[in-house]
C-alpha cells in the first residue's frame, strides 16, 4: 500500500516496471545503493532521503595543537605583521584564553560580504581562514541558484506540459457529460467545468503577456519571453470559458487588496496573496511562474457550510461541485504517471527548498477513492443523483479523508481547530510552510509565567507583560536558542539562554518538541533545506575534542562559534541568495598583482561538517538525475557536481592540516580560488521578521563578523582570519 503520510516514511517499490523514475539513475557502487530498490520507485513515492547515506571514511584525525593560555606577542609568527593591518588590542586576552576571538568587521563599506573580505584579506597578505560559515553560505548560495536554474527552465516546461494535458482530459470529459445531458443543473457537469477552468487559468498565467515578449532583439537576456517561447506557450479557449477564466485572470494579477469572490471557486479569497515577490517580479518567466504555483495552492475545501463549520467556504451545492472537480483531478492525475512523473518533479523540488506544509494532496484522493471503490472508480457514478447510496459514499469519503494525521511540526498542527477547518482539503501544491512558526507557538503562551528575577532583564527578549496581572511576565516569543535546542542541547553555561527559557512549562514543552524531532529519520532530515540545514547543523555541533585542535574544545566555541554559525545558517535559508558573478569578469576587479598565494592559509578543519555538505550534495544530484532534470537543466546538475568537486578539495586540505601535514601551492591557490572567484551582486534582504503579538522578532545576518584564530603550522603558531554570519536578532 502507499504510505501517504509524509511523517513516516517507507521505501515504496513499485512492481509496475513501467512505472519507473523517469530518468535514468547511475549508482556509484562505492557508497552502496541498490540499483534495484531505488529505480523502481515510482517518481511520486520519491523521496531525497532515498539517496543519503552516510559518509563512509576511516580519516583518523590526529591534530597536533598547543597548551593554553599563549602569549600571542611572544608564540605566535605573524602577530605583528597582522596587528598592523588588523586592529586585535581589543582581542588579545580572547586569542591568548581561547585560542580565537570574535570581532567586528571595520571595514564594512568597502567589504560587506564573504567574498569581498576574503579580497581584502588577499590584498593586505594576511591569512586566509575558510570558515565554516562560509562554506555554509557558498553551499547554500549554490542550492538557490540551482533551484532558480530548475524553476525556470525545468519546472515551467512541466507546468505548462501538466497542465495544458489535464486541460485538454476534462475539456474532453467535460464535453462528452454535455452532449449526453445539454445544459442542465448537474453537479457532474459543474464539476468537469471546474476541474477545466482550473487548468485554462493556470494556461492563462503561463502564457506570456505581449509587455512580457521581446520582438525588438534577440533575446540577449531571460527578463523577457523570446517570440518563439510566445509561439510554444499558446493555447485556444472555448468562448464558454472565456468570461470566468479571464475575471478570474484580471483578479490575480491586480492583486486586489480585498476579499473578492472568485470567479471560478466561487468562495471569497484574498487576491493580495498573489503579490510577486522582488526576485521572482525581475524575469518574465518566473513572475508568470510565480503566479501558476500560487494558484496551484487554492484550496478544494473538505468541509461545507454547516452548524459545525458556520465559516466554511462553500455552501453544500457549491461544495459538492467543487468535491467532484476535486476527485477529478485526482483520478486525471493518477491514471496518467507521465504526469504524475512531472508533477513530482516540480512538487519534490518546491518542497525541498521552498519548504511545503505536509497535508492533503491528490494522491490521498486517490488513494481513498481507490480503497473504497476499487482502482478503476468511477467519478460519475460515485457522485451521480442515480446512486442511492451518495450521501453515504461521501460521508465515508470525507471521514477517510479526515484519517490522514500529519506531524505537527510538519505542518499538520492546526487541522483540528476550528479557525482553520474552513481551509482544510486539497490542494494541487501545498502552501509553503517552515516550521518556525509551530516550534515558537508551542513556546510561548501566557500560561508559560517568568520565573526569573528579572535582574537579566536586558538581556530577556522574550517575556512581555501579563494583561490581566501586575507584574507579571510571560513568554511571548521565540528566540534562536529554541531552534538550537531542538537539536542540540545547550550548555548551562549560556546566560542568554537561562534567562530566555526560565519559564514556567518551558521545559516541559522542549521537551515535548524534542520527542517529536527525536522520530525523524533520514528522510525526514532530507525532507527539505529547513531539516537538512539543522541536521548539518548537529555535524557541525556534535564532535569529540580529540578530532579537533584546542581552540576548538572549549564551551566557548560552541557558544561563541558554531552557535553563531549554524544560527546564520538558519537565516541564510530563509531569505534570498545573492547573486554571484565571477569576479575577473567583473569591471575594475584585479587580484592579478598579487600572484604570491599565501601559505599559511587554512581552513577551518570541521571534516564531519563537510563530509555531510557532501553527501547531501551527492544526494541532490542524484535526485535530479533520477527525477530527469538534467536533461532539461543540464547546467544546474553541473553546477552541483563542481560544487562537489570544491567541497572534496577541501575535505583533502583539512586531513592535511589535521594530519599535521602543511599545504601546497596547488592547495594555497585551490583556497584562494574558491574564497575570491565570485562577487555578489544584487544582494538581497538579510533578515526576515518573526512576528508575535505586539513584538515581532527580526532574524538578521546583514555584514559580517570576523574570526580570528591560533593553529600549529609545524614547529610555528599562526593566526588566520575569515568572515563569519554576523547573526544578530532584536
Amino acid at each position: 500500500n502507499i504510505n501517504l503520510n509524509n511523517s513516516t516514511r517507507t521505501n515504496v517499490i513499485s512492481t509496475n516496471t513501467t512505472s519507473k523514475l523517469p530518468g535514468e539513475y547511475g549508482v556509484n557502487n562505492n557508497n552502496g545503493f541498490d540499483p534495484g530498490l531505488i529505480t523502481n520507485i515510482k517518481a511520486e513515492n520519491l523521496t531525497f532521503g532515498h539517496f543519503y547515506e552516510k559518509w563512509r571514511d576511516d580519516f583518523a584525525p590526529r591534530p597536533e595543537t598547543y597548551q593554553l593560555p599563549i602569549n600571542i606577542k611572544d608564540d605566535v609568527a605573524n602577530y605583528y605583521d597582522v596587528s598592523r593591518k588588523f586592529d586585535l588590542d581589543a582581542y588579545i586576552y580572547d586569542l591568548n584564553n581561547k585560542g580565537f576571538a570574535i570581532s567586528k568587521n571595520n571595514f564594512q563599506k568597502k567589504a560587506d560580504d564573504f567574498f569581498d573580505f576574503y579580497r581584502l584579506l588577499v590584498e593586505k597578505n594576511v591569512p586566509l581562514l575558510v570558515t565554516s560559515d562560509f562554506l555554509i553560505y557558498y553551499y547554500h548560495n549554490n542550492f538557490k541558484e540551482v533551484f532558480k536554474e530548475i524553476e525556470k527552465n525545468a519546472f515551467y516546461d512541466n507546468i505548462w506540459d501538466i497542465s495544458k494535458n489535464l486541460y485538454s482530459i476534462s475539456l474532453a470529459k467535460y464535453r462528452k457529460r454535455y452532449e449526453k445531458i445539454g445544459l442542465s443543473n448537474d453537479p457532474i457537469l459543474e464539476g468537469d467545468r471546474l476541474e477545466l477552468a482550473y487548468f485554462a487559468v493556470a494556461l492563462k498565467l503561463m502564457q506570456p503577456k505581449e509587455k512580457q515578449i521581446d520582438r525588438e532583439t534577440k533575446f540577449s537576456d531571460d527578463t523577457k519571453f523570446a517570440p518563439q517561447e510566445a509561439e510554444n506557450y499558446y493555447f485556444d479557449m472555448p468562448d464558454f470559458l472565456d468570461d470566468d477564466v479571464s475575471r478570474e485572470v484580471e483578479l490575480i494579477l491586480a492583486g486586489a487588496p480585498k476579499p473578492r469572490k472568485s470567479p471560478v471557486f466561487l468562495y471569497k479569497r484574498d487576491y493580495s496573496d498573489f503579490s510577486v515577490p522582488k526576485n521572482y517580479a525581475k524575469s518574465a518567466k518566473l513572475t508568470n511562474f510565480y503566479l501558476t504555483l500560487k494558484w496551484f495552492n487554492s484550496i478544494f475545501p473538505l468541509y461545507s457550510k454547516s452548524e459545525a463549520c458556520p465559516d466554511c467556504l462553500l455552501d453544500k451545492n457549491d461544495w459538492l461541485i467543487n468535491f467532484i472537480a476535486a476527485s477529478n483531478i485526482a483520478k486525471d492525475m493518477s491514471a496518467n504517471q507521465e504526469i504524475k512523473n512531472q508533477w513530482a518533479v516540480i512538487y519534490k523540488f518546491m518542497s525541498f527548498f521552498s519548504g511545503l506544509k505536509h497535508d492533503l494532496t491528490y494522491l490521498h484522493y486517490d488513494n481513498v477513492l481507490s480503497e473504497l471503490f476499487g482502482q478503476d472508480y468511477n467519478i460519475e457514478k460515485i457522485f451521480s443523483d442515480d446512486n442511492e447510496k451518495r450521501e453515504a459514499d461521501i460521508d465515508n469519503i470525507l471521514a477517510r479523508l479526515n484519517s490522514f494525521k500529519f506531524l505537527g511540526i510538519e505542518g499538520g498542527d492546526r487541522r483540528n481547530l476550528a479557525s482553520d477547518k474552513p481551509f482544510i482539503g486539497m490542494r494541487m501544491l501545498q502552501e509553503s510552510y517552515w516550521p518556525d512558526d509551530y516550534i515558537f507557538n508551542k513556546l510561548t503562551g501566557e500560561d508559560m509565567i517568568y520565573l526569573g528575577d528579572g535582574k537579566n532583564r536586558d538581556i530577556n527578549m522574550t517575556r512581555c507583560l501579563s494583561g490581566d496581572e501586575k507584574d507579571v511576565y510571560y513568554r511571548c516569543s521565540g528566540f534562536g536558542g529554541d531552534i538550537i535546542n531542538l537539536i542540540y542541547g545547550l550548555n548551562n553555561q549560556d546566560e542568554s539562554f537561562l534567562e530566555n527559557t526560565n519559564y514556567l512549562n518551558y521545559k516541559e514543552r522542549a521537551a515535548d518538541l524534542k520527542f517529536e524531532v527525536d522520530k525523524f529519520d533520514k528522510f525526514t532530515w532530507n525532507d527539505n533545506i529547513y531539516w537538512a540545514t539543522l541536521d548539518i547543523g548537529r555535524a557541525l555541533l556534535d564532535y569529540e575534542d580529540f578530532e579537533l585542535p584546542i581552540y576548538a574544545r572549549s564551551s566557548d566555541w560552541d557558544l561563541d562559534k558554531n552557535m553563531n554559525t549554524l544560527l546564520g545558517a538558519w537565516v541564510n535559508i530563509k531569505v534570498p541568495g545573492d547573486n554571484l558573478v565571477v569576479y575577473s569578469e567583473q569591471k575594475g576587479s584585479n587580484l592579478g598583482i598579487y600572484n604570491e598565494c599565501n601559505l599559511n592559509n587554512y581552513i577551518e578543519p570541521n571534516f564531519s561538517l563537510v563530509e555531510e555538505l557532501i553527501v547531501k550534495n551527492t544526494m541532490l544530484i542524484k535526485t535530479i538525475t533520477a527525477l530527469n532534470i538534467s536533461k532539461e537543466t543540464n547546467a544546474a546538475a553541473s553546477q552541483l557536481k563542481e560544487l562537489n568537486n570544491k567541497l572534496l578539495g577541501v575535505l583533502d586540505i583539512i586531513k592535511k592540516e589535521l594530519n599535521n601535514k602543511p599545504i601546497n601551492k596547488d592547495d594555497c591557490r585551490f583556497i584562494n580560488d574558491l574564497v575570491t572567484h565570485y562577487a555578489a551582486r544584487n544582494k538581497e534582504q538579510k533578515s526576515f521578521l518573526i512576528p508575535f503579538r505586539g513584538k515581532d522578532r527580526v532574524e538578521s545576518i546583514a555584514g559580517l563578523k570576523i574570526l580570528s584564530l591560533i593553529y600549529n603550522l609545524g614547529d610555528k603558531k599562526i593566526i588566520a582570519l575569515g568572515p563569519i554570519f554576523n547573526y544578530t536578532e532584536n
